[in-house]
């Protein structure tokens, strides 16, 4: 029987609240202690479903890559024509640089654009 076991996973797991609390505090999150209760029971349920889901015997199951048998439908992937940079050029503004007001512009090699990060 082939076994679904991950690392870590051959032995009970659980979370404790103060694991829990450790997680939030690394998250930035306030839990107040009902809700640090509440879920540290949540997960222990989600592990505890997970290790059932270890039990299953799938020999007999084949490894798929998706749920859904689904093919792509997109066009296949070759090499084709494209338009040469002077026809994408032509249809930019012609200035030497972008203008203040954010506005894309070209040059005779490349669109400018403005930054999108401002340097430091």
């Amino acid at each position: 029987m082939a076994r679904l076991l991950y690392s870590g996973m051959a032995k009970k797991q659980t979370v404790s609240p103060a694991e829990i609390q450790k997680i939030a505090d690394l998250s930035k999150l306030h839990l107040e202690p009902d809700r640090l209760e509440l879920y540290t029971g949540q997960i222990n349920d989600i592990l505890a479903y997970v290790e059932q889901l270890g039990e299953l015997d799938v020999d007999a199951v084949e490894p798929v890559a998706h749920v859904l048998d689904l093919v792509y439908p997109g066009r296949p992937d070759e090499v084709g024509s494209s338009l040469k940079r002077s026809q994408l050029l032509a249809n930019a503004p012609r200035v030497v640089a972008a203008g203040a007001d954010g506005s894309i512009a070209a040059d005779d090699e490349f669109f400018i654009v403005p930054a999108v990060k401002k340097a430091k």
